[in-house]
């Protein structure tokens, strides 16, 4: 019995089916969404005999251009929900159209609850070698609609044959009786009815449950990282504690956020003068994930827009007229990269206090290569539905937005309210589920 809807849990059940056990049970609370760790590859009309293509996709993780999904997007649109409502539309039509499951990558069951299954609410589980063994047990009961076989013989992505093993998902335990036998609790998903009369006894239980952060060796006096409210890095009483790591991204790696971080915390303590502007938190609301209150995790962010926001609080990130003479001076890959390729932290080392003369070199030759890589329709990071669709989208919005505040500023006098937080109010940062209050200054 594995205890736990995650990556490790997703990666011990899959060890624990794909070696020789009776039978393995994996227990979850609210449910959980499968990610790919690479960009889909669909077949098309395998009813006619099409078949994947053999070149490896991208990682998913590279899918975002970043031009008007985190450069060159105005506060007002950068502040709304409108960017995560079209990801969540995004990634649940692509799901549907290519693997006929909307809440996960090839998973029939086990979809996040209702108020959880959004992409600003969520982490994706990238473990998802333990997918079909997880839907093993529902193909041809769950997804046996006409419609859906339609789907399947126009598009579809193959999944492997599990030889007749299956991870039977299940609802956390309500109680283990006496005798070893577990009892599930009713939450009325297709798992539970399947369960709730077997009689399971596991041998082994391995709890992949999470855990907390804590430092018993700093002092009271010290801040937890909970109270990190400086970008979530240190806090504005003491810089000099900073907590490298310690935020998780929905989609991507931590050490990348780090090396970010520790590059923003040195900065900030070596050569103050370098940052271009304060560390204002009114540009910290747009990256963090929306958390439930009952949630275990509260320092969630999206990669993408936190990379960018420490970019541009080191004046690292380039702009629009500087790609384009580096362009016409160097490389004419480099604008292109700049525009499409996503936010790499080797994108914000060719300008700023950590400029490094070998990023353009990345930029025009490794970078280049993974965006040539993307294809144009039915995968996870095709041209025309993470690139073209949202640049002609967002950019009209953010160009509306910006015409909208300079009348406003014309008409009134003063800047548009952007959503964020002003110098003076109180910024509420959480710890574990608790908000705790501080002051917040205009000078960081």
């Amino acid at each position: 019995m594995v205890l736990g809807g995650g990556e490790t849990a997703s990666d011990v059940s899959y060890l624990a089916v794909t070696s020789p056990t009776k039978q393995v049970v994996m227990c979850h609370r609210y449910g959980f969404h499968f990610a790919p760790k690479r960009n889909l590859n669909p077949a098309i009309l395998p009813i006619l005999g099409g078949k994947p293509s053999e070149e490896l996709t991208i990682p998913l993780d590279n899918a975002r251009a970043s031009l008007f999904d985190t450069s060159y997007v105005h506060p007002i649109l950068r502040n709304s929900f409108a960017l995560w409502t079209f990801y969540n539309t995004y990634v649940r039509f692509i799901l549907r159209m290519t693997t006929g499951t909307p809440g996960g990558y090839g998973q029939l069951v086990g979809e996040p609850d209702e108020e959880y299954d959004h992409v600003a609410k969520m982490f994706f589980n990238k473990s998802s070698k333990a997918a079909p063994y997880v839907s093993a047990p529902y193909r041809g009961i769950l997804d046996k609609g006409v419609l859906e076989r339609i789907r399947a013989a126009l598009i579809n992505v193959p999944f492997p044959d599990t030889k007749g093993c299956q991870i039977d998902l299940a609802p956390w335990p309500s109680q283990i009786s006496a005798d070893g036998t577990l009892y599930f609790r009713n939450t009325g998903r297709p798992e539970y009815h399947r369960l709730k009369d077997a009689i399971i006894k596991p041998d082994i239980a391995v709890f992949c449950t999470g855990y907390t952060q804590s430092l018993p060796f700093l002092a009271s006096s010290y801040p937890l990282p909970g109270e990190a409210n400086v970008r979530g890095v240190w806090h504005r009483s003491d810089p000099t504690v900073g907590f490298i790591g310690f935020l998780r991204p929905s989609l991507g790696a931590i050490p990348p956020l780090a090396e970010m971080q520790a590059q923003l915390w040195v900065c900030h303590l070596l050569a103050p003068q370098k940052l271009p502007k304060p560390l204002h938190p009114r540009d910290e609301p747009h990256y963090r994930l929306h958390h439930l209150d009952r949630s275990r995790i509260h320092y969630g962010v999206d990669h993408e827009s936190y990379v960018y926001q420490l970019a541009m609080d080191m004046d690292s990130a380039l702009g629009f007229q500087e790609a384009v003479r580096k362009g016409l001076t160097s490389n004419w890959r480099l604008p292109l990269a700049w525009a499409f390729g996503a936010n790499l932290n080797v994108r914000f080392r060719l300008r700023g206090p950590w400029k490094w003369e070998g990023a353009q070199g990345i930029m025009t030759g490794e970078m280049w290569s993974q965006i040539c890589r993307r294809r144009w329709f039915w995968t996870v990071s095709d041209i025309f539905f993470l690139t073209i669709l949202p640049m002609s989208i967002f950019g009209p919005l953010s160009l509306l937005c910006w015409v909208y505040a300079k009348l406003y500023q014309i008409v009134f006098g003063v800047e548009p309210g952007y959503g964020g937080y002003e110098a003076g109010d109180t910024s509420m940062v959480m710890d574990g589920g608790n908000e705790k209050k501080f002051a917040v200054e205009p000078n960081m």
